[in-house]
């Protein structure tokens, strides 16, 4: 059964009933699937942001993506503080019942945790991966709020904690996850940011376009229907009255009398008297001055999880095919094939009596392919893998450069059979897609003998440089 574990401060204390206490220096002690969540008191709330951070920036996946819940006093907390918690419990409410409540409402999330093959012991260092699994354990639409607190503007209270000053920003890393097709986004707002702090906090001006003083004043122009007279409507003013100076009759009915086609500027630097303002930008926080189009301007939406991108916090954001051949396959390290490629060499050379073949293999879309398939993605893959097996012998070595390029040494084979293989790999990927999307990934291979003289990363750069 889990239970809350209350994250113990010297200036922090807690009264709720069965709530066993932890220090952060101590958590890596207990074992993390007896945690439901992480209980921070907020009385004193920078020492439990600093609580929450610390948490959220630990590398353990079952202890950063555990659910926090914070306790509080009043309603005066920030939003985008109290928000950034999974919830939030009142001290004067806060009992027994309460806590086994909410130890229910965040199982499903405890339930994603532990399905992860490295929960306990894994290390997540990548800032973009840590936030892919927390919107994904959460699966939530993740929305921005706005505040005055941050210089962009906007920030994504549950993600706000993972971000120190050495990481790069929030807005960054989900522009990122998206353009990877890992979120999905909707647009909020459109949003002006300085081009050299990236402040979002930016006065916009109108300015003398002859001395760019914004020392100006605006008065409306009149146009007498009756004589054609234009002028400032101050000229037509007369006792409480409009009258015209050039003709003297009153007007006394917009629309009929007369209109106001548009308004005059004077500036009371240089007197200079224009229609149309010069807009500039002046950053409240770096003080620089530019024009609104000189300026970084940046669609805010907020995001949800795709299908790709639940596949990637599973596996991580370039493994899952390459995971699933492992599991086939036993994929060699890279050490060990160049080892295994070396005694190859030495043998072909030494005995003389028969030939073996490199055969490199570079998926091309396989990004658009993880788009297309969706929640099917682990399913298809496995039976590409089955192919991949069915294609290849037990003595055949393979490795994986990365997810989309793999070499393989094909034991007493020529370049002629090597090729007969990779036509046979081609028809059964073709065979499978056929029956499975309208959309068949692409292979570019190399097939080379296994020569005394051949460099594997040679060929293997030059044979990137003409693939691309």
């Amino acid at each position: 059964m889990r239970k809350p574990y209350f994250i113990q401060s010297d200036n922090s204390a807690v009264d709720c009933y069965g709530v066993e206490s932890v220090r952060l220096a101590d958590i890596e002690s207990i074992a993390f699937n007896k945690v439901a969540y992480w209980l921070i008191d907020m009385r004193i709330w920078q020492d439990g942001w600093e609580q929450l951070c610390q948490i959220r920036r630990h590398l353990t996946p079952a202890i950063y993506l555990r659910p926090v819940l914070f306790i509080i006093d009043s309603d005066s907390i920030a939003q985008e503080i109290v928000t950034a918690s999974d919830g939030n419990l009142h001290r004067s409410v806060c009992d027994e019942r309460l806590l086994e409540d909410w130890v229910s409402r965040v199982e499903p999330i405890n339930q994603w945790i532990e399905h992860l093959n490295n929960a306990n012991s894994g290390t997540d260092t990548n800032i973009a991966f840590k936030t892919l699994r927390l919107i994904a354990s959460r699966n939530i639409e993740l929305e921005p709020v706005t505040t005055i607190r941050r210089n962009s503007g906007y920030v994504y209270p549950l993600l706000e904690p993972l971000f120190n000053k050495r990481d790069t920003g929030v807005l960054e890393t989900l522009d990122f996850l998206e353009s990877q097709h890992l979120l999905n986004g909707r647009f909020i707002s459109r949003a002006h940011f300085c081009s050299h702090c990236a402040s979002a906090f930016l006065n916009f001006k109108e300015t003398c376009p002859q001395c760019a003083s914004d020392d100006i004043s605006s008065d409306e122009l009149i146009h007498h229907f009756k004589c054609a007279y234009t002028a400032e409507i101050s000229q037509f003013r007369k006792a409480g009255r409009l009258v015209c100076p050039k003709c003297e009759r009153e007007l006394k009915h917009i629309g009929v009398d007369y209109d106001k086609p548009s308004i005059i500027y004077n500036c009371n630097e240089c007197s200079y008297r224009f229609q149309d303002p010069k807009i500039t930008t002046l950053c409240y926080n770096c003080g620089r001055q530019a024009e609104p189009e000189n300026q970084q301007v940046r669609t805010i939406q907020a995001f949800t999880i795709s299908a790709i991108g639940k596949n990637a916090a599973d596996y991580g954001l370039d493994t899952l095919f390459t995971n699933i051949l492992d599991n086939e396959l036993n994929l060699f390290s890279e050490k060990a094939f160049n080892d295994f490629l070396k005694i190859e060499k030495s043998r072909i050379e030494r005995y003389k009596l028969s030939k073996s073949s490199l055969l490199i293999i570079r998926f091309n879309d396989l990004d658009k392919l993880y788009i297309k398939l969706g929640s099917k993605a682990r399913e298809v893959f496995y039976e590409l893998s089955i192919i991949f097996k069915n294609i290849l012998r037990y003595s055949d070595v393979i490795t994986a450069k990365n997810e989309t390029i793999f070499c393989v040494v094909l034991t007493e084979t020529d370049c002629e059979q090597a090729k007969t293989a990779i036509t046979r790999l081609q028809e059964k990927i073709q065979e499978l897609f056929k029956s499975n999307l309208d959309f068949t990934p692409t292979m570019t291979t190399l097939v080379k003998e296994v020569t005394p003289e051949l460099e594997l990363e040679q060929i293997l750069e030059e044979f990137l440089n003409d693939a691309d």
